[in-house]
């Protein structure tokens, strides 16, 4: 029988090396410069159970020592258990990753956040040439570029490269001017990708290897599909919207052109977890080498733009990161039976990763990641609304509001709306199936709350913004997305 400190420090040595045993100098790298404690297995094996979940990995680096648990499986088909070199889909927690690859240009005066795309990319184009011209290099990075692109049409896997979205992009409208608005934008992000790429020569996948996996040690992460066969993966589980049970994705990657935005990184959990100290410790990784600089760290960390306040916070968007009240900064992913979110709080450098392959792990980070990072600051949860009772004008709105890729239509009266919601261009095994008509229950000026996709799941919160001269409102903002209204 071995002892704790012995376990533990078997422990380490796994998370470190993918369950092989690890030099000493991968432990300092992606391990934690502490023990790895395993505290918090029994809580999140009985979360997932709770919530229906497949399978989840969690870190947690808590200032003095790192946390690593999983739970479930990672396969519902082969039924093979989630162990801590399991590598699971983060989704657009990629979005950081991109933006430090875009900073260490900044770092190297290969190019300025200020310089318009089209001074690097020339050949690019929009239908609308005029705004596009406007659009600088910080745009592309916090979502305030206006480019009318949440997603683009798949053409096949011999047309899956990068720079073919960009190709793609001469078809795209404009949702606002550029630098007017905030939504949450995936091709722009791919459009950011593509020019670090072009700058440098390189393929996106390389410089992701090359100059952000290897310098932290991060071992157990991937961005190229071509390099699943190396490790252990899971795969996602998708909520069947007419039955309410779970399937298993035929998508385990979204199309490749999509990198850059989250269509294809996979880590362990501890790995992401090194990734996110580097970055909120001013650009150097807990093993000692330096990704980027002090001031481009703290750049990323800076707010650059507000999104649509949506309850009593009000959050916003530095560089990669999504800034929450109180110092709390973080990144959320999706994808095909994908919910990862990575939190941290620069000032006390601490930081904490949930990765999960189920599509209902939205309501595992509520129930289990969020009450950690709400302790960082004492912030509790928003002020729970309730339902106004007010009286309110449909006409205001009632009507279609879009994107490139999705539309949601606001039907009712004064007694009540509801929505229904349809994909323009069906990414998801999901997509096709019809999805029902959600009541709306109005909970302040302009705020509606809408039900949860599925039994035991968080409700959410749409805000209606912008009225127009005739009263009716001209988007709505889902999340960080905002839809125009079309009709």
């Amino acid at each position: 029988m071995s002892t704790r400190r012995e376990f533990l420090a078997s422990t380490a040595a796994l998370v470190a090396a993918g369950g092989r045993a690890a030099p000493a100098s991968a432990n300092v790298a992606l391990a934690s410069n502490a023990p790895i404690a395993t505290d918090y297995g029994a809580e999140l094996r009985a979360a997932c159970e709770v919530h229906r979940i497949t399978g989840a990995s969690f870190a947690y680096w808590d200032g003095r020592m790192s946390h690593v648990a999983v739970a479930g499986l990672r396969n519902s088909v082969t039924r093979d258990p989630v162990t801590p070199d399991t590598l699971m889909h983060v989704g657009s927690i990629t979005k950081l990753a991109n933006a430090a690859l875009m900073m260490q240009l900044v770092d190297e005066g290969l190019i300025r956040l200020d310089d318009p795309v089209l001074d690097h990319i020339p050949e690019l184009r929009t239908r609308d040439m005029a705004s596009l011209s406007r659009v600088t290099c910080r745009m592309l990075i916090n979502h305030s570029s206006g480019i009318d692109g949440e997603w683009l049409p798949e053409y096949g896997p011999d047309q899956e490269r990068i720079v073919d979205t960009v190709t793609r992009c001469a078809d795209l409208g404009q949702l606002f001017p550029p630098g007017t608005e905030t939504s949450y934008n995936n091709v722009a992000t791919v459009i950011a990708g593509h020019l670090v790429q072009k700058v440098r020569g390189v393929s996106w996948y390389t410089l992701v290897k090359q100059r952000i996996y290897e310098p932290l040690g991060m071992s157990q992460a991937l961005v190229d599909p071509l390099d699943v066969p190396r490790f252990r993966v899971s795969i996602g589980d998708l909520t069947n919207y007419e039955t309410g049970e779970m399937m298993q994705t035929t998508r385990p990657f979204l199309a490749p052109s999509f990198a850059p935005a989250g269509a294809t990184q996979m880590t362990s959990a501890a790995n992401l977890l090194a990734f996110a100290r580097a970055l909120i410790g001013g650009g150097t990784g807990i093993n000692g080498t330096r990704i980027l600089t002090d001031a481009s760290a703290k750049a990323m960390l800076t707010k650059t733009v507000d999104y649509v306040r949506i309850g009593t916070e009000i959050y916003g968007y530095g560089l990669g990161w999504s800034i929450r009240p109180g110092g709390v900064v973080s990144h959320g992913g999706g994808g095909p039976g994908v919910r990862a979110m990575l939190v941290a709080h620069p000032e006390s450098g601490r930081a904490a990763v949930l990765l999960t392959n189920c599509d209902r792990g939205d309501a595992l980070i509520e129930a289990f990641l969020d009450p950690i990072s709400r302790s960082w600051t004492g912030i509790g949860r928003t002020a729970e609304l309730t339902p106004s009772g007010k009286r309110f004008d449909p006409a205001r709105y009632v009507g279609t509001y879009e994107n490139n890729a999705d539309r949601f239509v606001i039907a009712g009266d004064a007694s009540g709306l509801s929505l229904r919601t349809y994909d323009k261009i069906g990414t998801y095994d999901n997509s096709a199936l019809e999805r029902p008509a959600y009541p709306l229950r109005s909970m302040s000026d302009d705020v509606f709350e809408r039900p949860a996709r599925y039994a035991g799941g968080p409700a959410t919160l749409m805000r209606f913004v912008r009225p127009a001269a005739d009263g009716k409102m001209r988007f709505l903002a889902d999340g960080g997305r905002l839809l125009a209204r079309a009709v």
